[in-house]
C-alpha cells in the first residue's frame, strides 16, 4: 500500500467515480474525496489540500479545463492526472495548458483506466516526494536584481559564457560549441539568463551584451585552433542586435581582431522578441554570410519563425527546439512534425542541430533520422571555460 493522506476525485459520472476510487482504495491508505464537477472540486480542495487530483474534462457547471485555470490562481500545488475518454491531442494540449499555468507535475490517463496505470501514477508521486503542495519558494533562494546591478556587472565583464558541446551524430566527435551567457554573482551564485536578460533588454543593452559575447567567445575558440581543435563555437543573438545597422561591421571587426576565421563562427537569432526592422537584418546577415559566418534560427517551431522566414533569410542552420527531441516518443505529433522539420531541412541544403538530447536513445534515433549535430546534457551540462578545456583535452576525437 502506499501512505499518502488525501485524493481528490473531480468526476460528474457517478459509476466512473466509484469505479476509480474502488481501484484507489486498493492500493493506497489515502482518504479519497469526490467531487461531481469543478467548482465542487474547487472547495474540496480549499478544505482538504490533496496530494493528488484525478480530474475528469467533460464535466457540467465547470469542466476540468476551467477547474485548473482557476485552480492556479491559489496557492495549492498537488499532482494533478487528468482521466479523460477525449482524444490524445486535446488532453496533451490540457497538459501543455496546466503546465504553462504552474503545475509541475500533471500527466493524463485515458478511460478505462487500469490498475497498473494507477499505481504507476502513485509510486510517481511517492517517488518525487509530492508531498510539498505550496507554490512558494524559500526566500533564500530569491534572486533580487536592480537594472544598474545587471549593467554594472555587464560593463566590467561579469557576463561570461559557459560552453556546451555540439557532437558529431555518426561519429561522437565534439565539432562544436554553443556558448550560454552566465553571471557568477557574488551572493546568488552562477544565474542563468533568465534571471537578468528582461533587465538587459529593457535597458537597450542585448547589442552590447552579443558583442561581448562574441568576442569573449572567438577569443577562447582561437585558443582552442592553436591547440589543434578546430571547432566551431556558436553565440546567441536577438533578431533586433541583429538589425542594429553596424552589427555586422562590429562583428568582422572582432574577427578580424583575434585573427579568427568567419568560417567556424554561428550566430543564432533567437525567438525572444520579432524585429520588424527586416531591411536591416538581412542585410547584416547576408553580409555575415558572405564573408563565411553562419546564420542558425534557433528553436525553430516554437517562437516568431515561419517558412517564409527560411526561404527569404540566409540561414544554413537550423536548430529544433528540445520539445520535439523531449516528446518525440511520446507524442506522434511531435514525432511527425520532427521528421518533417528535418526531411525540409535537408531539402534546403540547412545542416541540423538538435539540442535538448539526455539519453542514449534520443542521441541514436535522432541520428537515424538525419540529425547531424547533437546538444544536450546526455553529452555535457553548460561548463566554464576551464572545465570545457578539459574536456576537449579528454574528447576521443579532435577534429580538424
Amino acid at each position: 500500500m502506499i501512505h499518502l493522506n488525501q485524493i481528490l476525485i473531480i468526476e460528474d459520472d457517478a459509476f466512473h467515480s466509484r469505479i476509480l476510487s474502488k481501484m484507489l482504495s486498493n492500493l493506497t491508505t489515502a482518504t479519497i474525496h469526490h467531487a461531481g464537477d469543478g467548482k465542487e472540486g474547487l472547495s474540496l480542495v480549499e478544505l482538504h489540500k490533496p496530494d493528488i487530483i484525478f480530474c475528469d474534462l467533460n464535466m457540467p457547471n465547470m469542466d476540468g479545463v476551467e477547474f485548473l485555470n482557476q485552480l492556479s490562481l491559489t496557492r495549492v500545488q498537488p499532482m494533478v492526472v487528468l482521466t479523460s475518454s477525449a482524444n490524445e491531442d486535446v488532453q496533451n494540449a490540457v497538459v501543455s495548458m496546466s503546465r504553462a499555468v504552474g503545475f509541475e507535475h500533471v500527466s493524463a490517463l485515458h478511460k478505462p483506466m487500469s490498475v497498473e496505470a494507477l499505481a504507476m501514477k502513485l509510486e510517481e508521486w511517492q517517488t518525487r516526494g509530492l508531498s510539498k503542495k505550496v507554490l512558494s519558494k524559500p526566500q533564500s533562494n530569491t534572486v533580487l536584481l536592480s537594472p544598474q546591478e545587471v549593467k554594472l556587472a555587464l560593463a566590467n565583464d561579469h557576463l561570461q559564457p559557459h560552453f556546451q558541446a555540439h557532437f558529431d551524430a555518426k561519429t561522437g566527435a565534439i565539432v562544436g560549441a554553443e556558448a550560454l551567457v552566465r553571471w557568477e554573482h557574488p551572493i546568488y551564485g552562477s544565474l542563468t539568463p533568465n534571471h537578468f536578460l528582461p533587465l538587459v533588454i529593457d535597458q537597450d543593452l542585448s547589442a552590447v551584451l552579443a558583442l561581448n559575447m562574441i568576442r569573449s567567445s572567438v577569443s577562447h575558440a582561437a585558443n582552442w585552433h592553436k591547440n589543434g581543435f578546430h571547432i566551431t563555437v556558436s553565440v546567441n543573438v536577438l533578431p533586433s542586435d541583429i538589425a542594429q545597422p553596424k552589427f555586422a561591421d562590429r562583428v568582422l571587426a572582432i574577427l578580424d581582431e583575434a585573427n579568427f576565421s568567419p568560417n567556424y563562427l554561428t550566430l543564432e537569432i533567437t525567438e525572444e522578441e520579432i524585429t520588424t526592422d527586416l531591411t536591416n537584418t538581412i542585410a547584416n546577415t547576408a553580409r555575415l554570410r558572405i564573408r563565411g559566418v553562419s546564420i542558425s534560427i534557433d528553436d525553430f517551431g516554437t517562437g516568431h519563425s515561419s517558412l517564409s522566414q527560411l526561404i527569404h533569410s540566409p540561414f544554413n542552420e537550423l536548430k529544433i527546439d528540445r520539445s520535439f527531441v523531449n516528446k518525440m516518443s511520446s507524442s506522434p505529433k511531435h514525432l511527425a512534425v520532427l521528421k518533417s522539420i528535418i526531411d525540409l531541412s535537408h531539402s534546403i541544403g540547412l545542416n541540423i542541430v538538435a539540442e535538448g538530447v539526455e539519453t542514449q536513445e534520443e542521441a541514436t534515433f535522432l541520428s537515424e533520422l538525419g540529425c547531424q549535430t547533437l546538444q544536450g546534457f546526455y553529452f555535457n551540462k553548460p561548463q566554464a571555460i576551464t572545465e570545457f578545456n578539459k574536456l576537449l583535452d579528454h574528447s576521443i576525437s579532435n577534429v580538424s
